[in-house]
């Protein structure tokens, strides 16, 4: 099962809505996602770092993207 699935399918259990799931699931995945970047970078990102990963996951580019687009 995939992480957007299991996070689905927890909130259904905790007793959300799928209104609630359905607005609320997006903005988790991207904070799951900037983790990732961070993950991957290696280091705390700064505070314009994570303005930037932000807009970027915002527009739909991918972690290997972003990572790509700060190592730059």
């Amino acid at each position: 099962m995939d992480a957007e699935s299991l996070i689905r399918t927890a909130l259904r259990e905790a007793g959300y809505g799928q209104d609630a799931i359905g607005s609320a699931l997006p903005r988790i995945m991207r904070i799951l996602e900037a983790e990732d970047v961070r993950l991957e970078v290696g280091r705390p990102l700064s505070r314009k770092e994570r303005d930037y990963v932000r807009v970027q996951l915002e527009i739909g580019l991918s972690v290997p993207e972003i990572v790509a687009g700060l190592k730059r």
